[in-house]
């Protein structure tokens, strides 16, 4: 299937930026404050997380965190709100036979192509 040209630099371009987008985002991640869990309160249908940062960390509702403890990923959160300095998230994964717990740390979610 043929393209017109200017649809496939366009495609070309995005692809290009994007590419260059995650090598920055990965590298802006090493200098990001680290978020920590603060706090895991029980809910009726679903436990809320308490994360140490927020919109001026970067964190933004809708988002998902991974959650890793001594250099391995426990699990992963969903923002659901986000204030200034914390954010609220619900869990969406956890592996089996572990628990989160405060002081474990989060980090965004990078996404792939």
């Amino acid at each position: 299937m043929k393209l017109v040209p200017w649809i496939q630099s366009i495609l070309v371009a995005t692809l290009v930026f994007g590419m260059g987008a995650t090598g920055l985002y990965s590298q802006n991640q090493d200098k990001q404050e680290r978020l920590l869990i603060e706090a895991i309160e029980a809910g009726e249908l679903a436990d809320i997380v308490a994360i140490s940062g927020g919109l001026q960390q970067g964190i933004e509702r809708g988002m998902l965190l991974s959650v890793f403890r001594d250099g391995r990923k426990i699990g992963e959160l969903l923002v659901t709100r986000s204030e200034s300095n914390c954010s609220a998230a619900l869990i969406t994964q956890i592996s089996p036979n572990e628990s989160l717990s405060v002081g474990d740390r989060a980090t965004p979610k990078v996404r792939t192509l």
